[in-house]
C-alpha cells in the first residue's frame, strides 16, 4: 500500500502546472518534447517525456507560442503571435501533428487564413483572405493534403 501511495504521489506532483519555456527546460528527441538535466534539483524530473504547460519566445522577449505538452507531444489548442504581440494563428494539435481547426491572422487582426488539418494535413477547404477581410482563395484538400480543386477571387 505504501509504495502505490508512493507512486501516485509522485505522478501527480510530476505533472506541471506552471508553463515552462521549451528552449531552456526542454528538448526535441525523437519528436517527443523531454526535460532537460538541469529541469529540477530533484533527480526523478530530470530527463522525462513533458507533461504540461509550454510556451516560446522570440529574441526580443515577446512570447511566440503557448499551449500544452501531453506525453511530450504539443497536444490541444496552441497560440502563436509575431515578434509585435500581434495573435498570428490558433490552432489545434494532436500528438505533435496540426489537428482540428486553424485560423491564421493578419497583423491587422484580420482572417488571413481558416481551414482543418488531420494528421499534419490540409483537408477539406481551406480560405485565404487579403488584409482587409476580403476572400481571395478557396483550395479544396484531399485526404493526404493534396490540393484538388483551387479558385481565386478577385
Amino acid at each position: 500500500m505504501k509504495k502505490i501511495f508512493t507512486f501516485i504521489f509522485l505522478f501527480l506532483i510530476s505533472c506541471s502546472e506552471t508553463p515552462v519555456n521549451m528552449d531552456e527546460k526542454l528538448f526535441d528527441r525523437g519528436g517527443r518534447y523531454i526535460t532537460r538535466a538541469d529541469y529540477s534539483s530533484m533527480w526523478f524530473y530530470n530527463l522525462k517525456v513533458y507533461n504540461g504547460p509550454a510556451f516560446t519566445l522570440h529574441k526580443n522577449g515577446e512570447r511566440k507560442e503557448k499551449g500544452e505538452i501531453v506525453n511530450g507531444a504539443k497536444s490541444g489548442v496552441w497560440n502563436g503571435w509575431d515578434e509585435k504581440g500581434n495573435l498570428k494563428y490558433k490552432g489545434g494539435y494532436l500528438n505533435g501533428k496540426e489537428d482540428g481547426k486553424w485560423v491564421g491572422y493578419h497583423d491587422n487582426g484580420k482572417t488571413k487564413y481558416e481551414g482543418v488539418y488531420k494528421e499534419g494535413n490540409q483537408v477539406g477547404t481551406w480560405k485565404y483572405y487579403n488584409k482587409k477581410g476580403k476572400i481571395t482563395t478557396e483550395e479544396k484538400y484531399n485526404a493526404e493534403g493534396k490540393v484538388v480543386k483551387s479558385k481565386d477571387f478577385k
